[in-house]
């Protein structure tokens, strides 16, 4: 079995996810754990958890094709390998991208600080974010030399959006500033992220859409009708062009637009303004 997500609960600790490959797990079982460099140790396993709808439920064994959760192992990582002692066997490592979209979490300076939230200082809004990053493996939290903001990067606009909802329903009341792309400096020049987008439309919604785009510096580099009023549309687009798209892109195709979107590669900063850059949402 190899870790593919990890969640924390106060009570276990650290829940490592994942679906098992060979063999089968039970509660209180020795397991050899074995991490991205190779190096192993040994551990039991506390709870085996399945799912059962979206809930999570005891099982007394699990077997291979199972998504199970499972407790006790102490600190795991993503791509981890968990084994039998009798039958130690790494399988193939797994990477993590690198964040390419920062934003800064500050304390609200407002005069209405606390009229919505319990936990507003900057050591409660910190401890949050280091609790994050035990399961959340593509953040980074960075302190800066103000006390009271932190540079937070994820791995994209959503994600990060993600994470100050979970917070605001938590209680948490903070000020954030809008997203910015991390650039890379490669070879002497200046480079940013970019991302590859799919989306399927209604093609009476195709034209706006495509205009959008390439306003924002995307290049199309697919387009597939499927015969029933719908298109497919793949494209190439620098990350910053994605900032502010995806509640315009509901608007534009009246809530029947699906939009994905993957990290692709870094390349050379494209010249001029996208409209994400310049227009307010």
């Amino acid at each position: 079995m190899q870790i593919s997500q990890l969640d924390y609960n106060n009570y276990v600790g650290v829940i490592g996810i994942g679906r098992i490959k060979r063999g089968k797990v039970k509660p209180n079982q020795q397991v050899t754990i074995i991490d991205s460099e190779g190096k192993t140790r040994n551990g039991k396993v506390g709870k085996v958890l399945t799912h059962l709808g979206l809930e999570r439920i005891e099982s007394d064994v699990a077997e291979a094709g199972d998504i199970i959760a499972i407790t006790g192992l102490g600190e795991l990582n993503i791509s981890d390998t968990i084994c039998d002692p009798q039958n130690v066997e790494a399988l193939p490592a797994l990477s993590v991208d690198e964040p390419t979209v920062s934003m800064f979490f500050n304390v609200n300076t407002s005069p209405f600080c606390g009229k919505e939230g319990k936990f507003v200082t900057s050591r409660q809004i910190l401890d949050r974010l280091n609790k994050e990053l035990v399961h959340n493996v593509a953040l980074r939290v960075e302190e800066t030399e103000d006390a009271d903001a932190f540079r937070v990067s994820g791995r994209g606009e959503l994600h990060l959006s993600v994470l100050i909802e979970n917070m605001r329903r938590e209680g948490f009341e903070m000020a954030v500033s809008r997203p910015k792309v991390i650039f890379r400096e490669i070879d002497g020049r200046k480079q940013e992220p970019f991302e590859n987008v799919t989306l399927d439309v209604e093609e009476q919604h195709q034209g706006s859409v495509m205009q959008a785009l390439g306003e924002r510096k995307g290049d199309l580099k697919n387009m597939n009708p499927d015969g029933k009023g719908r298109v497919r549309l793949d494209y190439v687009i620098p990350s910053r062009g994605l900032i502010g798209f995806r509640s315009e892109f509901m608007t534009m195709t009246s809530g029947t637009g699906l939009l994905y979107s993957t990290f692709s590669h870094y390349d050379d900063v494209r010249p001029g303004e996208v409209a994400s850059v310049t227009t307010a949402y």
